[in-house]
């Protein structure tokens, strides 16, 4: 029985060590890591240009700005990967893609290199750089000094006090699949640094449609609830923005054409600043108020659809919302396209202040109200 377990021991100790090689094999020295955390995308008639900017770590060692050519987005990470010199490049903890605006309309060739990719991610925010290569940003010399903090906190200026959240390369990925058409946070250059510029609806083989003002928050309610962004209201009272909940209804004609489509939404927000004087406590100015908050929202909506269906882009998944409610019917349309161009809409809004008794009390008490 002892040699029987000795012969066993000698065989499996050459399976060990191979998985031992196995492992160290990939190994490499944490010293040597760059983690790539912001990466831009570039297309011209070469191919892909790629740049990488990594974040400056507690060494102290600078961080990294890198930009390489190649005939695709594989190619160009190697050859980045080789002008790099010492440095070992992780591109597995990037964090934002960003598109030039020459790359948009390539943006399902290079979310499908992302996929199978080994190395990238697309659960990454997703920007296009409107006006400029995604180079400039990333990699330029006038880049921010910690490009993915920069962005990072732009992202989160969209999400508490702008149109909305930016959307990953993964949504993009499932909206191109499902709708022909995706959404990225568009930003500009101002000064080197980058600023929220709404959103670039994208479509395959077509340049960015740059969604701005009305449509930019519309499209942000379609996309899950802007943030908490300030509205200024006719009559001077700022509110801020607690959520807007929206539905879609298709209503169909007798003889099985789409006759319209209604959207309506319900608007939640609070009073910030009021004008001196101005009786809040009153039920006719509560009604006012939230009359005219809910005029606005309703005007986002809207742009926000009326950009949607001028554009013949479905960049909101209208069409996965009908099909959805009834597949049968939505078959028989034969092409969405052309059924989204010359589609109606009924917008309708409603909105609650939920504040404004509160804010109708002085803070000073009653003898300076």
């Amino acid at each position: 029985m002892r040699r029987i377990i000795a012969l066993l021991l000698a065989l499996a100790l050459p399976a060990l060590g191979g998985c031992a090689r196995s492992i160290y094999a990939n190994y490499r020295d944490i010293e040597s890591l760059e983690v790539v955390q912001a990466l831009g995308i570039d297309s011209g008639p070469g191919g892909v240009t790629v740049s990488v900017a990594t974040g400056a770590d507690a060494s102290g060692r600078e961080p990294l700005r890198l930009s390489a050519e190649g005939a695709s987005l594989d190619e160009a990470m190697r050859a980045l990967s080789e002008s790099a010199g010492a440095a070992s490049l992780f591109f597995s903890g990037t964090g934002a893609v960003v598109l030039g605006e020459g790359a948009a309309a390539e943006t399902a060739r290079w979310l499908d290199a992302m996929a199978r990719s080994r190395e990238l991610r697309l659960d990454t925010e997703l920007y296009v750089l409107r006006g400029a290569r995604a180079a400039e940003l990333v990699a330029g010399k006038s880049a921010p000094e910690d490009v993915f903090a920069a962005l990072d906190a732009l992202a989160e200026r969209m999400r508490r006090s702008g149109a909305g959240r930016v959307p990953t390369c993964a949504d993009a990925a499932r909206a191109l699949t499902g709708s022909g058409a995706a959404l990225a946070a568009a930003i500009e250059l101002e000064g080197g640094e980058p600023v929220p510029a709404g959103y670039a609806a994208l479509v395959p083989g077509g340049p960015a449609i740059f969604l701005t003002g009305a449509a930019a928050r519309g499209t942000g309610i379609f996309l899950g609830g802007p943030g908490a962004e300030l509205t200024a209201l006719p009559g001077g009272v700022v509110c801020e923005l607690a959520g807007v909940e929206t539905e879609l209804n298709p209503v169909w004609a007798r003889d099985g054409s789409l006759a319209r489509l209604e959207v309506s939404a319900a608007a939640r927000a609070m009073v910030t600043e009021a004008p001196v004087g101005l009786d809040l406590g009153s039920a006719e100015t509560a009604a006012a108020l939230e009359g005219e908050l809910a005029e606005a929202v309703r005007g986002w909506l809207e742009a926000a659809l009326a950009a949607c269906a001028g554009s013949g882009a479905d960049f909101l998944g209208l069409g996965r919302v009908v099909e959805t409610r009834d597949p049968a019917r939505f078959a028989a349309l034969g092409s969405w396209d052309e059924a989204l161009s010359g589609l109606r809409f009924d917008v309708s809004c409603a909105a609650e202040i939920v504040n404004i008794r509160e804010y109708a009390l002085s803070p000073f008490g009653e003898a300076a109200a």
